[in-house]
């Protein structure tokens, strides 16, 4: 198999590292990468300025662009004759869940990969980036790597994915100190919670008003507290959890993406990109004139 990977944390990610590292082990693997972090630039694309490429000694190569600008370029013209399997971005550090794959790089830029047909699988880390600091090497991955590879080898995923065009695989691994944590993988929804600080409004050094977006959401925990206070529970913990969980499973179509992550399970949410439902042409239909 071949496959080509990219994200947004840049190609010096220590999740880019544990995920070539891994798929190496099963496959012929092509890295293009952003020269630094590119988080939050979606499926944004350079169109008013020409792209650069350096490649590093790892191999890698590093663009001055997008997520989606290195995807683009690979496909399109640095690897134009090579036939890719698959193109898998991350690992991202931190969770892309809910509505945060409308602004992620990682999942802009299998998006990307999708629309051109290749079939893409956007991968991320929920809790990276909080060890040691922010601190991380790519040993912190090398669980969420590892079940990567096993999605891969030991499911028909791949071939899934390529009867299902203009689909998208959003995969959030729970950050955990053994693979034995990890209770199973479950289909999922995107979730949608509230951000809880959009925008932050700070001073700078020079006295001038500075902002700083965020999507931010609240601790992981919150989902199983949301679903704590439907069933009328007042703690998460022991049997409230348990019977919690039994809830959830109970029905695929029920359980989202973050739900699953809080009860340590790997989500796998299939996103279809190019869609317009029927309901609302119905709708809109008495617009026309």
């Amino acid at each position: 198999m071949k496959f080509l990977i990219s994200n947004d944390d840049g190609v010096y990610a220590p999740g880019l590292m544990a995920l070539s590292q891994a798929l190496s082990a099963i496959g012929e693997v092509v890295v293009v990468a952003p020269n630094d972090e590119q988080s939050g630039y979606a499926s944004a694309l350079s169109v008013a300025r020409p792209l650069h490429t350096h490649r590093l000694p790892s191999g890698f190569i590093a663009v001055n662009g997008s997520p989606a600008d290195c995807v683009h370029l690979a496909l399109h013209e640095l690897y134009r004759d090579t036939h890719f399997d698959c193109v898998i971005t991350g690992i991202n550090s931190g969770a892309n869940l809910g509505q945060d794959v409308m602004f992620s790089g990682t999942f802009g830029a299998a998006l990307t990969a999708q629309l051109f047909g290749i079939p893409a699988i956007a991968t991320s880390l929920v809790g990276g980036g909080v060890k040691s600091g922010g601190q991380e090497s790519a040993s912190d991955y090398q669980i969420a790597a590892h079940e990567i590879v096993k999605l891969l080898s030991n499911t028909p995923i791949l071939n899934i994915l390529k009867n299902l065009p203009y689909h998208v695989l959003n995969v959030n691994i729970p950050d955990v100190n053994s693979s034995s944590d990890i209770k199973g993988q479950k289909i999922t929804s995107l979730g949608h919670k509230q951000i809880a600080q959009p925008v932050r409004h700070m001073i700078d050094p020079r006295g001038r008003d500075a902002y700083w977006l965020s999507l931010r959401k609240g601790k992981s925990d919150a989902p199983l507290r949301e679903l704590a206070e439907a069933s009328g529970a007042h703690e998460v913990s022991g049997a409230n959890k348990g019977m919690l969980e039994h809830e959830c499973l109970s029905s695929a179509q029920e359980m989202t993406d973050d739900q699953a992550v809080a009860l340590g399970y790997i989500s796998l949410s299939p996103v279809r990109l190019h869609h317009t439902p029927a309901d609302a042409l119905s709708k809109l239909s008495e617009l026309e004139w």
